[in-house]
Formats: structure tokens, C-alpha cells, sequence
């Protein structure tokens, strides 16, 4: 079964469904289930962020009868830092962390991510995810991670 296909629209900065024929366009589950990983935010540690500020994350995670779920990434805590090689460090950490419940899941065997300046535009970041999921592979390129945050 198909999810809605979430497409990003560059002016307004925002995902959103597209419609053709009278009926939703639809996705690949699994480029979905990345999405919502990626540009979830999780919530942040009291060490990740300045006293009094929002720590964010998603309510569904509270339902969680272990406490041990955390829905999306931290890409967000990276969106006002100078772009460095410690700073792409931390992002490539942060998809990691946000996409290894599809190894525990048993949902991918294998994810490689990739992490760099954007080469035309220094002041933008992007991101390159390879999923392996038995025999196949989805390679899926996020360009300019702030833009979606």
C-alpha cells in the first residue's frame, strides 16, 4: 500500500500533497517513513540546548509505555550553526540517529549517508541517504537540509 507523496515546494519552504487526476499522488512507504525521520523534530537533551529553551519533539513519542521511542531528527539544532566540518559531523550523526530505528526495525539492512557543502552554494548542506532493503536500494538526496527545517 502507497503513502501520500509528499513533495517540498522550494518558494514556500513547506511539504505539501499534489493532486492529479482527481486523486492524491502516492509514494513509496519507505520514502515517507524517511521524511518523517528527517524533518520530525526530536526532542533535544537538557545538554543540547540553552536553559529555558524549547526542547520540541513529538507527543506521540510520551505514549511510548518504555519511554524509549524518539520520532525524528535533531537537524533542527544545527540550523543557526556555522557550516564545518564538525557541523556536517553532527548532521550526518543526527540522520543516523534518526533512521536507525529502520535497522532495529528490520525495516532496511544497511543505510549510508553521506553529508556535504553544497558545492555551488557554500552556505547550504546536503545530504545523500542510500537504504538497502533485502535486494534493493533507494538512494534518496536531500538538498539544502536547513531549507526543510
Amino acid at each position: 500500500m502507497a503513502d501520500l507523496a509528499l513533495f517540498f515546494d522550494g518558494q514556500t519552504g513547506y511539504y505539501d500533497n499534489k493532486i492529479a487526476g482527481g486523486d492524491f499522488v502516492s509514494a513509496n512507504p519507505l520514502d515517507t517513513s524517511v521524511l518523517v525521520s528527517l524533518f520530525t523534530w526530536a526532542r533535544a537533551s537538557e545538554e543540547e540546548v540553552e536553559e529555558n529553551a524549547p526542547k520540541y519533539g513529538w507527543w506521540g513519542d510520551k505514549v511510548d509505555p518504555d519511554n524509549t521511542d524518539s520520532t525524528g531528527s535533531k537537524l533542527y539544532l544545527l540550523r543557526r550553526e556555522k557550516i564545518t566540518q564538525e557541523t556536517l559531523e553532527k548532521a550526518k550523526e543526527y540522520i543516523r540517529q534518526a533512521l536507525q530505528w529502520m535497522i532495529d526495525d528490520g525495516v532496511a539492512s544497511e543505510i549510508n549517508i553521506n553529508v556535504e557543502r553544497n558545492t555551488d552554494n557554500n552556505e547550504r548542506v546536503d545530504a545523500i541517504v542510500t537504504i538497502k532493503r533485502g535486494d534493493n536500494l533507494r538512494t534518496m538526496r536531500f538538498n539544502d537540509l536547513w531549507a526543510s527545517l
